[in-house]
């Protein structure tokens, strides 16, 4: 990749796909559920049924009034909604309602966080337009489900999207994985949507193209499609890259296609080549009069914006004394950093409560594919763990073996301790006599750590902890064996 990158610039932008947190469909009453039996969360606008009309979601206006807004766009007054004329067989109506040529925000911005030689910089990433238009529904062409043909699910058509276009600013694929967590981040901290990859609640169509160093016009892109993960993003965004340079090192011509990626052969096949707007037949829909927007609502919705993740961050740094890096982690979404303030409110040492959550609980999180408010762990309940482990009750091992268990159960981390016998050893008879066993029993390393040798301690004071249960304060273990070995 190092050599591509040396003779050819790699130029991306990205189209990201959103499911607005709505109760209803963008056009109908219908309800936006997931998991649900299929074709059971639909009305007649959703199958297209003859003489059914849409009626716009008031709601998914502000959603998308939310978005525009905290990514810098100009959100505008006056919004026409068109048809998108394409046939599958998960569209029903032939066309999908979405916006053209006058879209309801335009011209904003995100910036993101790079690592460089310097340490930590920013990149401003320009955002073309932001639409609002309505999902398609799903076809299913799993043989469990719809045998040896093909199936389609209408429970997600209809379902409010907004489609985010970035500008084509973006340059490796380690900056597009970047700048998806940003806007992902930047979403939920607005609640407009839980962005949840799985469900498909945001996805990303990647746009590439190489040129050479030193040349301003673009190369021919191409748009890999419906990419659900960050990892995802990053590997067929790299495939994609060096595909490209093979081509162009040959002095072959890039197609303009459609890609789909597939992560089990972590390869990518062509859909379709050379696809434009005009394809689409854009026309405005003649069953949506143009949306106007007050200006008046456009405030109304900015004076009550939550607080954004770049605000949050810096409060983080200068309310809290966190480092510019723990900050921007525990602002990575909404519900993170107000898991953070609670706990650091109840227990009064805000940098304690970051390194258990950033160390500790996150690791749990990972492991059992978790986000914080989906657990049983309460604020006031980490809070008191770490005083536990503050007064001596417990040690912060026997602490770390709590986590995963407040995560999935709850429940209050004094009794914990008490039913699983993890008092800390506080008995100092208890401790010397375990010091004396060891240094008994290694008389080789006590005399290397007499000679000098003092990381031979850590050795010594390992071998307590396991006699002890790993229940001492291992302060008191270290000062036990250490007085004991200087004689």
């Amino acid at each position: 990749m190092s050599k591509v990158l040396e003779k050819y610039e790699v130029v991306i932008g990205l189209e990201v796909h959103v499911h607005l947190k709505t109760a209803s469909k963008l056009f109908s009453n219908a309800p936006v559920v997931y998991g649900a039996e299929p074709n059971h969360a639909v009305t007649p606008v959703c199958l297209a049924l003859p003489g059914s009309l849409p009626v716009l979601n008031a709601k998914a206006v502000e959603f998308a009034i939310r978005a525009g807004i905290a990514t810098h766009c100009e959100v505008h007054p006056h919004s026409v909604f068109a048809r998108k004329n394409y046939f599958y067989p998960d569209l029903p109506k032939g066309y999908q309602i979405s916006q053209y040529e006058e879209p309801i925000c335009t011209g904003g911005w995100l910036e993101i966080e790079l690592e460089g030689k310097g340490g930590p910089a920013l990149k401003r990433i320009g955002i073309t337009r932001i639409h609002m238009e309505e999902d398609a529904g799903k076809s299913i062409h799993d043989e469990a489900v719809a045998g040896t043909g093909s199936a389609v699910d209408l429970n997600r058509a209809g379902v409010p999207l907004l489609e985010i276009v970035s500008e084509p600013d973006l340059r490796s694929a380690a900056e597009a994985s970047a700048y998806l967590r940003t806007l992902r981040s930047i979403l939920r901290s607005v609640d407009v949507s839980e962005a949840d990859m799985e469900k498909g609640q945001f996805r990303c169509d990647a746009n590439v193209s190489l040129r050479r160093r030193g040349e301003t016009a673009f190369g021919t892109r191409t748009e890999t499609k419906n990419l659900n993960s960050f990892r995802f993003v990053e590997a067929a965004i790299g495939i994609e890259i060096e595909r490209q340079a093979k081509l162009l090192d040959a002095g072959q011509r890039v197609i303009q296609a459609t890609l789909l990626y597939d992560p089990g052969t972590n390869k990518t096949r062509v859909m379709r080549t050379k696809e434009n707007a005009d394809d689409y037949r854009y026309f405005p829909d003649p069953d949506l009069v143009p949306l106007v927007i007050d200006p008046a609502e456009i405030e109304r919705v900015r004076r009550e914006l939550p607080e954004l993740p770049d605000q949050k961050h810096a409060r983080f740094v200068s309310e809290y004394g966190l480092s510019d890096y723990d900050a921007r982690l525990l602002t990575t979404s909404r519900a993170l950093a107000d898991f953070f303030e609670r706990a650091a409110k109840a227990h009064g040492t805000p940098k304690s409560v970051a390194n258990w959550m950033l160390r500790d609980v996150l690791q749990a999180l990972k492991e059992r594919e978790l986000e914080i408010d989906q657990t049983k762990l309460e604020p006031g309940a980490l809070a008191a763990l770490l005083r536990l482990v503050d007064d001596a009750r417990v040690t912060a091992k026997s602490a770390r073996d709590l986590v995963p268990e407040l995560i999935e159960r709850g429940g209050d981390p004094a009794a914990l301790v008490r039913e699983r016998g993890l008092e800390a050893v506080s008995d100092t008879g208890v401790i010397d006599a375990a010091a004396d066993e060891v240094i008994a029993a290694n008389p080789e390393m006590a005399a290397r750590y007499r000679a000098g040798e003092d990381k031979i301690l850590n050795a010594l004071m390992g071998q307590v902890m396991k006699k002890t249960g790993g229940k001492a304060s291992p302060a008191a273990v270290q000062q036990t064996l250490a007085r004991k070995l200087r004689g």
